[in-house]
């Protein structure tokens, strides 16, 4: 059976495969793909229990995400529980501390400023939280407690863990000093909006938190705030901790907004122009939370959409490579017939090879929706090919 050419199978009536009780007992016959299909079935029966959505706002520093926050976790969503995960209060200035550095395993006086080295401290940190929210969410889905990941920084944990009690969203930790366990004050029959307050300003920043909504078979959705820079800067200046004028004029240079024709995994997006004093009681933010929490992610599809393009670059890829080698053997077979045949001859050969190889090229094309050729088959190929069109006029009777 062809299991490339193979469709997911329809949410209805779908068959799920018995998983084995440990990790262990997978069948090692097994492909890695069918294996993380395999266990993402859990999850997706997770999801349908209890509805889950991650929402980005993003934006440049004072354009009003933090105000449409609590807005947010004011506002009745129907049954669903806000609640506000903001990087600024987990991630903060004394986060770059150097015993901090230390536990990250970087040296200290690391330059935390956006778009610095890939190994930088802040990146790292980002990472962190994701990992924290991470275990939220599969608290969360599964109603057990949030426990602290393994690897972590306690400061930056506690302040997680801070911004959680601050909500009313944890109602005790269990009585182990050592492994806290934390109970979720969130009732059964309730969803949960997870609102991540940060710039995003990055493409690849957001795009690392839909990986995680499409892990967990969740809602996703973005709420852009568009503000002149102007207009940033003066509400920056009247801030308690105002961070410099350059920085948000240099996000502004970088800023990468939603791009609802490019991405399809950012066409549940709404730009909001948070100049506007109104602007934060849009009524259409609501439903478009309300879209994220009624249409979630599945990993089945999106698996199967990223294997389809990953198919077509192979595919591309041979061709090209195909071309390439056919071109090659034309050059020596022509080079090495010169002064054997005459020039009119050379000129027949040449036709015939350049029609020979646009055909196989074609045939290739076609035949890949079913088979991809191996390289030692389709070298055979065109040697056969450039043979049968030589020999004739090497070998004239």
């Amino acid at each position: 059976m062809n299991y490339k050419s193979q469709k997911p199978p329809a949410k209805e009536g779908i068959w799920f495969p018995q998983k084995p009780k440990l990790a262990g007992d997978w069948p090692s016959e097994l492909s890695v793909s069918v294996r993380r299909w395999l266990a993402a079935v859990p999850m997706c029966e997770a999801a349908g229990a209890r509805r889950l959505a991650l929402c980005l706002l993003c934006g440049l520093p004072a354009s009003g995400k933090s105000t449409l926050a609590e807005s947010l976790r004011k506002r009745a969503l129907g049954e669903s529980v806000v609640v506000v995960v903001t990087y600024d209060d987990v991630i903060t200035a004394a986060s770059f501390s150097e015993e901090l550095a230390s536990r990250l395993g970087q040296a200290s006086g690391i330059s935390a400023e956006p778009g610095g080295e890939e190994t930088s401290l802040w990146k790292q940190l980002r990472r962190l939280l994701l990992q924290y929210i991470e275990q939220l969410i599969d608290a969360f889905l599964n109603s057990s407690g949030l426990v602290q990941p393994f690897c972590v920084s306690e400061k930056t944990w506690h302040r997680f863990i801070g911004c959680l009690e601050r909500q009313g969203l944890i109602l005790n930790a269990a009585s182990d000093v050592k492994t806290p366990s934390f109970t979720l004050n969130i009732p059964e029959n309730n969803s949960l909006c997870l609102v991540l307050d940060d710039n995003f300003y990055y493409q690849s920043m957001r795009y690392e938190v839909y990986q995680l909504a499409r892990k967990y078979s969740a809602g996703f959705c973005q709420i852009y705030l568009h503000c002149p820079v102007d207009c940033c800067v003066m509400r920056n200046r009247s801030r308690a901790c105002p961070v410099p004028d350059q920085t948000i004029c240099l996000m502004e240079q970088k800023i990468e907004k939603p791009n609802t024709k490019k991405n399809t995994w950012e066409q549940n997006s709404l730009i909001i122009d948070s100049s506007e004093k109104d602007s934060m009681q849009d009524s259409k933010i609501p439903d478009l939370i309300s879209q994220a929490l009624e249409n979630p992610i599945t990993p089945v599809e999106e698996d199967y959409e990223r294997k389809e393009q990953d198919r077509a670059i192979c595919a591309a890829n041979i061709l090209h490579q195909a071309d390439k080698i056919y071109r090659r053997l034309i050059s020596e077979t022509m080079q090495t017939m010169k002064g054997t045949i005459s020039v009119e001859e050379m000129k027949m050969v040449a036709q015939e090879l350049q029609r020979a190889k646009s055909k196989l090229l074609e045939k290739l094309r076609q035949s890949m929706s079913h088979r991809v050729p191996c390289a030692a088959d389709m070298m055979f190929l065109i040697k056969e090919q450039v043979d049968n069109i030589v020999h004739p006029y090497l070998f004239k009777e």
